[in-house]
């Protein structure tokens, strides 16, 4: 790599790390990641580093959200500028990684842009409550209009939930429960469908799928254009519903058995 200048290859080389995460990201794979590319080709060659990557990232999310909550929603313009922070989003990452700069700075500030993941539904939500262009199924069904922004509050929670879960879980239960699985002579899954059998591994890629924003975005665009994003609110606000529902029950199980292990218990 020519020093401060890599070429695409370099970029892509780069990126090589965070591939088996993406693989089964359908949405990422096949259009934000490609394109993310010559993104960060250029960002480097404009000698824009992570941090201000992910500073454009932010406005561009604020503009499309802002379209989409305008009186009159810009729908198109609101979509195009959210893919617009989707494709940043994955560069300042790729730009740190190319460029080797790396720092609690710059991933503080990329997890910080989570701001426009949990603000998105609601404004989806208000969006739908304004146009009546985008609830012909709901219109069809004789629902009120507010009952659309009620959905999109009530999915950025239960989406801002489920991470806080995750993440709680992280740090509270699954030391032990690896440790307990480890006892029973279980080695922890290298990924969540290693070693599953196929249903449930397809189950478990559709379900990472429509939990990540590059899915959110594609559908969006869809359900803007045929007029139906009243129903892409109702579908998602229930599958979050039971994906919540399903963690807390799943979590709670394994609690339950690292409690009867008496593993991190008080005194032990």
């Amino acid at each position: 790599m020519t020093e401060n200048k890599p070429s695409l290859a370099d970029i892509r080389a780069a990126h090589s790390s965070r591939a088996a995460y993406e693989r089964y990201l359908f949405a990422n794979t096949w259009f934000f990641r490609p394109l993310s590319y010559p993104l960060t080709w250029a960002a480097v060659r404009a000698g824009l580093s992570s941090e201000a990557v992910s500073w454009l990232s932010g406005l561009a999310a604020l503009g499309g959200l802002a379209c989409l909550a305008l009186p009159d929603p810009c729908l198109g313009a609101g979509v195009a500028l959210l893919f617009l922070f989707n494709l940043l989003d994955c560069a300042d990452g790729d730009v740190s990684r190319v460029m080797r700069t790396r720092n609690p700075y710059g991933r503080f500030l990329d997890s910080a842009m989570w701001w426009a993941d949990m603000l998105f539904w609601t404004v989806a939500g208000w969006a739908v409550m304004r146009a009546p262009g985008l609830r012909q199924a709901g219109a069809a069904l004789g629902l009120p209009p507010g009952v659309w922004l009620a959905a999109g509050i009530a999915l950025s929670f239960l989406i801002s939930y489920a991470a806080y879960i995750e993440g709680v879980f992280d740090q509270v239960l699954r030391p032990h429960w690896e440790a307990l699985q480890r006892r029973d002579g279980v080695e922890p899954a290298a990924t969540p469908i290693a070693g599953k059998p196929p249903p449930e591994a397809a189950l478990r890629v559709l379900v990472h799928n429509l939990r990540v924003r590059e899915t959110h975005y594609a559908l969006a665009a869809l359900c803007f254009a045929a007029g139906c994003a009243d129903v892409m609110l109702l579908f998602f606000f229930l599958f979050n519903l039971v994906f919540c529902a399903a963690l807390m029950l799943s979590y709670c199980r394994r609690g339950r058995r690292i409690r009867a292990a008496g593993l991190g218990r008080e005194g032990a």
